[in-house]
């Protein structure tokens, strides 16, 4: 897609409110999320559990509090994705499923909140 088909795409987004309500909310939720966790997210020398696998001696292992960051960008990643995602069918005409998309996306990011808070305050109660 080159610069005038992605400013057209988004002149038609535009139009549509309570679509573009939507994406704005799924910014928002997004970017409290982000907010949240990197004010929750501090140095330390406690390792946290980071990946479970049925293979090996371990099961669990652990690994340094910068791992935590990544939460964040997971944050950043699926907030442009879905909005992306969005703006991609709603140029295709496919507007529920973009609303869909929408939707899904502030479920994933209220679902990564509960699990990153958990994981977060394991390093803390350490």
């Amino acid at each position: 897609m080159n610069k005038e088909a992605i400013k057209i795409s988004l002149k038609e987004v535009a139009k549509d409110r309570p679509y573009v309500l939507l994406m704005g909310l799924i910014t928002l939720v997004g970017a409290a999320y982000c907010l949240i966790v990197a004010l929750n997210v501090h140095p330390s020398d406690v390792t946290v559990y980071t990946r479970y696998t049925a293979f090996g001696e371990a099961h669990f292992y652990k690994d340094h509090w910068q791992y935590l960051i990544s939460f964040g960008l997971f944050g950043v990643v699926v907030t442009l994705a879905h909005a992306a995602l969005m703006v991609k069918l709603h140029d295709m005409g496919r507007r529920q499923t973009g609303v869909l998309i929408g939707w899904f996306g502030i479920t994933v990011l209220l679902v990564a909140f509960a699990y990153t808070m958990a994981i977060i305050s394991l390093g803390h109660a350490a």
